[in-house]
Order: C-alpha cells, then structure tokens, then sequence
C-alpha cells in the first residue's frame, strides 16, 4: 500500500488539477471505482492480518498492537476524510479540495510508510528469535 499511496499521492491526486472540469467528474468516477478494485482488497487483506498478528501473538504484542493501531487510524482517515472529499470531488472539483485531498492522502502516506518501518523491524525481530 505504500508505493500505492506515494504514486497517488504525488503523480495521480496532483494531476487532477489538469483535467478538464467538463470531464473531471466521468475521468474521477472511472478512476475510483478501478482503484477500489485495487485498494479494497488489500486493504482488507492487511486489516486481516493484522488482527491475526495480535490474536496469535506470534512475536513482540506491542509492535503488533502499534501496527493494528497505525492500521485502524489509516482506516479512519480514509474513510472519515478522504472518501468524503472524494465524494465531494465526484460532485464539483475545486482546487480547494484537491488541495485538502492531497493533504490527507500525505498523512496516510506517512503512516503507511511508518506502519512498513515498524513491520520490517518486527520481521527482523522475528527472524532473530525464531529460527
């Protein structure tokens, strides 16, 4: 998810502000609805596991929970804010919105990215404790 959320956030949302408004609303619905076939599963893929991880506490439960937490807060973001946006963007762009869009999808970006620093520690953790 997170060479997704940096490709979208620095090629995909700021190229939205090239688009024409006659044809943002039919090129913004088309683009949704692919990604969603894309993220979604993933997105719940990641959220399974992850529950997995603390339920089975294969290694070091606070990383694990840290992970979850990090994941669950990427969840409320994206649902709480930026799909909300989208829902507004879909309906009338403004550069104010992509601006914000941009701003929120940044955030997840970072958390995405702290959430693969945390696992790959736990993933080294894990293979230093159980060969």
């Amino acid at each position: 998810m997170v060479g997704v959320s940096l490709i979208t956030h620095f090629v995909t949302y700021p190229s939205f502000k090239l688009i024409k408004s006659s044809f943002f609303s039919k090129f913004h619905k088309s683009y949704t609805n692919k990604m969603l076939l894309i993220v979604a599963p993933v997105m719940i893929l990641e959220l399974i596991s992850s529950i997995l991880l603390v339920i089975f506490d294969v290694g070091d439960n606070d990383t694990e929970i840290g992970l979850l937490i990090i994941l669950i807060l990427i969840w409320f973001l994206t649902f709480f804010t930026i799909v909300p946006i989208h829902n507004k963007l879909a309906v009338n762009y403004t550069k104010d919105l992509n601006q914000k869009l941009i701003k929120y999808n940044g955030l997840r970006t970072t958390l995405w990215l702290i959430k693969l620093i945390l696992f790959i520690g736990f993933c080294d953790y894990l293979a230093a404790n159980f060969h």
